[in-house]
């Protein structure tokens, strides 16, 4: 891809080198796009294993090379731009708790993502369990900042992974009415927790409003998974809202650049995005472009590094000129332990996740040891500085409305099939 990236490229690095201002020069922007459709013309994206996908996107002018698909990306952004809606509700078990995503207004702080182990209150560092989960998720309801209580916010070590799904809805819906995100195991448990957790809300399904986000990745480099295309095609078909993310290691698995990883990262997105318009017309959508310098010594991702920040400023940027809510990360540091180093790294990032006009900011509250430690007391504190910021340090929420018995039943019984 790198000899592609040459007069446009040059073009982006300038207007990032340029400094950034909320209010960009559109001509930056459009150097960016222009990049990243170079790559999707010349370069394309690799689309692992998934017939369905190379065929609605040659149906949609793509050309296809057994599971390599060259795009037109000013085509994908008309498709976005015409169908994607630029704001949506995301809906709780309480009304008054549901999110609208795309508001200029305020942004939606959710809690770290997919950690393996935990810090505990007495420094003790465990594997995640059942009771953990509950307890984090507990702790994300109280919290006044957080209107989202996400998902597997650890990993439930005690729990079978089939199981795993089932039992951390059950986590969200009995501790919390806040909306909350989805399962993304395989297509048919991303459709099993959407029926679910309608059931709970049991509101009918409107335009403009869904009841679950769903963390879609693609793989960087120009790579989208099986698993993750599929739950895109199920989520969509189900009218449900996939946030489509480009995770990046800037150096290892994009260009070193943050206007190399940019085009790169835009262009994966984008033809996401545009895949789940394909599958579903208004299918609500948030766009993620994320980017981390990565430590050819530690073999470690810097998380933190202003270099991050400069790509989150132009993501939102695209994002806004896509029409599209855009995704951020919160309070993230490569940090073993919540000191002076986690409280900067995470305090920079979350202050440009704000400043860049983000809507929806994961891994907000307790991310530790480059996101593998979720820790108890910094989720704590991370929510309280959160709230702070909000100006609603003194106030807790109260407690949630108790979950209509009988879908909590069914999801028990459920659970007792896999023993």
């Amino acid at each position: 891809m790198s000899a592609l990236l040459t007069r446009d490229h040059r073009e982006a690095a300038d207007f990032i080198a340029g400094g950034y201002r909320h209010e960009q020069d559109d001509s930056g922007l459009e150097a960016i796009e222009k990049a990243a459709d170079r790559v999707l013309e010349e370069t394309g994206i690799r689309f692992q294993d998934d017939p369905e996908t190379i065929e609605i996107l040659k149906q949609a002018g793509g050309a296809a090379t057994g599971d390599i698909a060259r795009l037109d990306g000013a085509e994908l952004r008309r498709i976005v731009r015409r169908h994607a809606p630029g704001r949506f509700l995301l809906r709780g078990r309480k009304p008054a708790r549901d999110t609208l995503v795309g508001s200029e207004d305020a942004a939606i702080f959710a809690p770290i993502y997919g950690a393996p182990n935990v810090l505990l209150e007495d420094g003790k560092r465990v594997a995640g369990s059942r009771k953990i989960y509950g307890d984090l998720v507990a702790a994300a309801h109280a919290s006044p900042a957080l209107a989202n209580t996400g998902q597997m916010i650890c990993v439930m070590e005690d729990v079978a992974e089939a199981a795993r799904p089932l039992e951390m809805l059950l986590a969200h819906l009995t501790l919390s009415d806040k909306p909350c995100m989805g399962s993304i195991a395989s297509p048919s448990t991303a459709e099993e927790i959407i029926d679910l957790t309608a059931a709970a809300i049991d509101r009918p399904a409107r335009a403009g409003e869904c009841n679950l986000l769903h963390l879609i990745n693609a793989t960087p480099p120009l790579t989208y998974w099986p698993n993750p295309l599929k739950c895109l095609r199920a989520i969509a078909l189900k009218g449900e809202a996939s946030m489509v993310s480009s995770y990046m290691m800037m150096g290892a698995t994009a260009p070193v650049t943050v206007a190399g990883a940019v085009i790169q990262g835009y262009a994966e997105v984008l033809a996401g995005l545009a895949l789940a318009q394909l599958w579903r017309p208004g299918a609500p959508v948030v766009m993620g472009i994320l980017g981390y310098p990565f430590d050819m010594r530690r073999m470690l991702p810097n998380f933190g590094d202003p270099a991050s920040q400069l790509v989150q400023f132009c993501a939102a940027g695209l994002g806004r000129r896509l029409g599209v809510p855009v995704r951020a990360d919160g309070a993230i540091t490569s940090a073993k332990v919540d000191d002076a180093q986690s409280g900067a790294e995470g305090g920079r990032v979350v202050a440009a996740a704000v400043a860049s006009g983000s809507h929806f900011i994961l891994h907000a509250a307790g991310w530790l040891e480059q996101g593998r430690t979720v820790s108890v007391p910094k989720f704590r504190r991370d929510a309280n500085a959160l709230a702070a910021m909000l100006g609603a340090q003194s106030v807790e929420c109260e407690p949630p409305a108790r979950l209509d018995s009988a879908v909590e039943r069914e999801i028990r019984a459920r659970l007792s099939a896999w023993g």
